[in-house]
């Protein structure tokens, strides 16, 4: 696979990754703002109403025919955050045009209708359609009430929800259950032109596309169209890694929350001060690796394995926030105790208690991981994305080198950025809990 190319003019982004490895083209076109507590509901809803048609496509119907007469092109929109940042994304998949000539034409026809999506959908003089603005907050309440439902996402997203509390990281993907009723069809129409005149905006290719470089500046052609006043210079802000500073007492915050569950939920959340863009990154992945990524790393090893304190017991690096977050599925009453062997371990990595095997194994199955990420075009560009946020051009090929040259010493420097933040413990109305 090769390179991505960048092309930009102003708050507009092309980046597009030439490769004729897939029979699919993709697209994904990002619209970037920084996350505030007072748009974060009505924004991650609006990009939930823009399948339900133009101005020259004015409804549902009208929308998906579009779409199948376009070689069954599949349009799908989504609400995301990246750190600091809340997105509004539309994802589209086509025939790839250079193995069919009767596909010729659909590349820009799905690209124009997913600006149309962005830049002009379906609204009349009073906002967006009130049926369909009802339908929505409905819907938007069970998808909140929904993530309760898997406990350990639950749990995972509260534990780092609250190391993020009082920065935009601590607001939730979705929003606010309780500022969906208040939400009109006007209201959320004016929140969607303040979020358009304030977005960066991305698109990416992963395709077989054969000039890159004269597609790309057809693209921002195309992008001008829809949206002439983003030629203009934009103030782009890079994502910056949460600083790891300890609370001004020392000591991590302890938080218990009842419910009725089968088994608790122990969380721990640190801080590194590292993120994507940084040097010590690919680093910071292996020790995440070593630490509580595999079967053969530390966490399970120890905790589940030799302890039999847990069904469960891993960790996982958010790339853009610097954030550790080991997660475990314990009996309530061995909190302690668990918490205990957990810290354990990262101690002993700080201390150098990291063997050449585990090094070895780590970088073998990581290696494995970004392999199969290079298959998959829409991970791909992911990635590069992240990378994009926190300006720079990484590759995941080059991460991977990097990664393979990280050494123990290497690893035992970026465990010593660990900075325990938050323990969070999710337990059963009859468990026994026990805080600092």
């Amino acid at each position: 696979m090769g390179e991505f190319l960048a092309l930009q003019r102003g708050r507009l982004h092309v980046h597009i990754l030439p490769t004729s490895q897939f029979r699919t083209r993709h697209l994904s076109l990002k619209l970037a703002r920084p996350l505030t507590r007072e748009h974060v509901t009505p924004t991650a809803i609006i990009p939930y109403l823009w399948p339900d048609g133009t101005s020259r496509l004015p409804s549902p119907l009208e929308f998906a025919r579009y779409c199948d007469e376009q070689f069954g092109a599949a349009v799908r929109t989504n609400s995301g955050k990246r750190g600091p940042l809340q997105l509004a994304e539309v994802y589209a998949s086509i025939p790839e045009e250079s193995r069919s000539d009767e596909a010729k034409g659909v590349f820009e026809n799905i690209v124009d209708l997913c600006l149309e999506l962005v830049t002009d959908p379906m609204h009349d003089d009073h906002g967006f359609n009130p049926e369909f603005v009802k339908r929505e907050k409905s819907l938007h309440q069970k998808r909140i009430a929904s993530l309760t439902d898997d406990k350990i996402a639950y749990a995972m997203e509260q534990c780092t929800l609250h190391v993020c509390r009082g920065l935009p990281e601590g607001l939730p993907r979705l929003g606010y259950e309780e500022d969906i009723e208040g939400l009109t069809p006007q209201s959320l129409w004016t929140t969607y032109e303040q979020f358009l005149a304030e977005s960066e905006v991305y698109l990416y290719v992963v395709g077989d596309i054969k000039q890159p470089d004269d597609v790309g500046q057809r693209l921002l052609d195309q992008f001008e169209k829809h949206l002439p006043e983003f030629r203009g210079s934009g103030e782009k802000t890079l994502i910056q890694p949460i600083p790891a500073r300890k609370r001004n007492n020392g000591d991590p915050d302890f938080i218990v929350e009842r419910e009725k569950v089968q088994q608790g939920k122990l969380n721990l959340g640190f801080k590194t001060g590292v993120s994507y863009g940084d040097e010590d990154y690919p680093a910071l992945l292996v020790a995440n690796g070593i630490l509580g990524g595999f079967p053969h790393s530390k966490l399970f090893r120890n905790v589940r394995e030799k302890a039999s304190l847990a069904y469960y017991a891993s960790s996982r690096l958010d790339g853009l926030s610097g954030l550790v977050a080991i997660q475990t599925g314990i009996e309530p009453g061995v909190m302690e105790q668990a918490r205990e062997i957990i810290l354990e371990q990262v101690e002993a990595m700080r201390k150098g208690d990291v063997t050449a095997e585990e090094l070895t194994l780590t970088q073998g199955a990581l290696t494995n991981q970004y392999k199969q990420v290079m298959d998959q075009p829409v991970s791909s560009l992911e990635i590069h994305f992240s990378g994009t946020l926190c300006g720079i051009d990484r590759d995941v090929e080059t991460l991977m080198n990097n990664m393979n040259r990280v050494t123990v010493d290497d690893v035992v420097r970026v465990s010593d950025k660990l900075v325990l933040d938050t323990v969070y413990f999710l337990s059963s109305q009859e468990g026994e809990t026990h805080g600092n």
